[in-house]
Parts: structure tokens; sequence; C-alpha cells
């Protein structure tokens, strides 16, 4: 089963109807096909209150989760993993100009982990999350890169006061977690990461320092797609956080960790988002034996 298979809620016919819709592999190829000669329309938002949540995960366990291109980001035989969390204003086209602001504004959740230097500045997604179906539709309908689920729970919010952002966000028993993070002024390491990265800002740089991202297939997933992005980050504003709470998703134990394992927290307060391309990625060969 294809991680990124639709999950509609069940109680709601209609969009069993629709997850059989955009599974049907005749509309995927059709709209594959339209992309190559069409140009891509790009989209933009501002967005908000961005949360980092990371694990430092054993390289190995996650490797057979992908195809063979995947090559992952390794040191010391960790890798790793990352929920991001955040808040858009208003995304839609760019070509809208000011008409943008009349578009709605998602909370998005993505899930993933980093590819080694041969692919720079590139993540792969486990999963990803919205909390609005038009994004979730329009995503998989336009899209190889963006194959959403719709998120019935998803809360994300700043509280001013305690300058923390509480996040709760149900999928299933694997895409569901809670978190309540402090922005805190002290830029600290946790203990396990010292033997990855030599400092708070180097770790900071790897882990927010973005270009493209890649997503298999759902009809497909031997198959892989690249999304091409911008986002221009002044390093200087990003906040040092400390976990107040966290109920960990069931998928840390998957990939072998405690619920109760050191994460590495920090805010990137807002910045201007940009997708700029999507691309299909070079199939690898055959293996004939």
């Amino acid at each position: 089963m294809n991680r990124h298979d639709f999950k509609p809620p069940r109680q709601i016919l209609f969009f069993n109807f629709l997850a059989r819709l955009l599974a049907c592999g005749v509309l995927l190829q059709l709209r594959r096909m339209l992309m190559r000669v069409l140009p891509f329309m790009r989209l933009q938002s501002r967005v908000s209150n961005i949360v980092y949540l990371s694990w430092l995960v054993d390289a190995e366990q996650v490797r057979q989760r992908y195809p063979e291109q995947v090559t992952l980001w390794e040191k010391q035989g960790k890798t790793i993993f990352t929920i991001l969390t955040y808040q858009h204003h208003h995304f839609g086209f760019q070509f809208l100009g000011r008409l943008r602001k009349l578009m709605p504004s998602p909370q998005q959740s993505n899930w993933r982990f980093y590819l080694d230097d041969s692919h720079p500045k590139t993540v792969i997604f486990e999963q990803v999350m919205l909390d609005q179906y038009l994004y979730v539709l329009g995503g998989r309908l336009a899209s190889d890169v963006m194959p959403a689920q719709y998120t019935p729970v998803f809360q994300h919010q700043y509280h001013k006061q305690q300058k923390s952002i509480h996040t709760d966000i149900m999928l299933d028993p694997a895409y569901s977690f809670a978190s309540n993070v402090q922005i805190t002024g002290e830029k600290r390491l946790p203990d396990s990461w010292r033997n990855v990265f030599t400092s708070w800002d180097e770790a900071v740089h790897f882990l927010v320092d973005q270009d493209h991202a890649w997503a298999e297939w759902v009809d497909q997933p031997q198959r892989l797609s690249q999304g091409d992005i911008e986002m221009p980050i002044q390093f200087q504003q990003i906040q040092a956080a400390e976990m107040i709470s966290l109920k960990a998703p069931q998928l840390l134990q998957q990939l072998g960790l405690e619920d109760n394992a050191e994460v590495f927290a920090f805010v990137v307060p807002e910045l201007d988002f940009h997708v700029i391309g999507e691309q299909v990625l070079a199939s690898p060969p055959l293996n004939c034996g």
C-alpha cells in the first residue's frame, strides 16, 4: 500500500468516490501528458509560525522505505526525519497578483527526510497534510509532488503571551501527533546531535535551506517527481525553541525510535514561499540480473 494513497473520511461517500477517481491511472497519465506541454503555473504564499521538529533515526530503517534512487543524507549511520508545520496566508497562483488575497489560507504539515549531496538541498516527502479539501484535491489533480492528505483535526496556533506554538494533527495512528513548543533565547543543540553537527547554526542551515522536494507517484511508487521551490530566508530571524510537551506519532516506532526520543525544535517566524516548477525524474534502469 502506498503511503500517499488518499485517505478520505469513511463516513463521507462523496470523498470516497473522489479517492477512487484520484487514483485512476488513466486520469493521472492524461494529466502528466498535459503537464509536459503546458507551462507551469507558479504558486505563492506568505507562511508563518513555521515549526521544525526533527529526530535522528537509523538510516537503514528509512532506506528500505523508498526506491533505490532515493539516496539519503547520512552521518554515522543516522539520517534526519523532520515534521514541518506552518500557516499559509493566501496560497494561490502567482499571476493573480493582489487578487491572491482572495485565496484561502490553509495549514500544512510536511513530514520528510533529507537526501545526500548528490541531490543537494532536497527532501523526500513521507507525508503531506492539509486542513482544506480545496488544496488536497487541487494538489492531487494537478501534481505528483503534492499527494496531500486531508486532516480533519488540524490545530496550529501561536500564543503570543506564552511565546509558544501548539500543534495538534490527527490523520491516523501513524500520522498523528500533538506538540507544544516555546520560543527561547538559548540556541542549544540536543546532546545526541553534537556528533552530527558542530553547532546550532550549522544544523539549522542544513534543515531549512531547501530548493527541491521529491514525492513518489501515487499509482507507481517506483517513479518520482520533483517540485522546485524558492524560500528567501533570513537566518538571523530563526528562533530557538524547547519542547514543552509532545505526543509523538506512531511513525517514530516504525522508524525504530522510542516516543521519548530526543527532538530538535526551532521556529521560523515567517517567510515568502514560491513553487516555481515540477519535473518528472528519470526512472532507474531495469535490473535484469
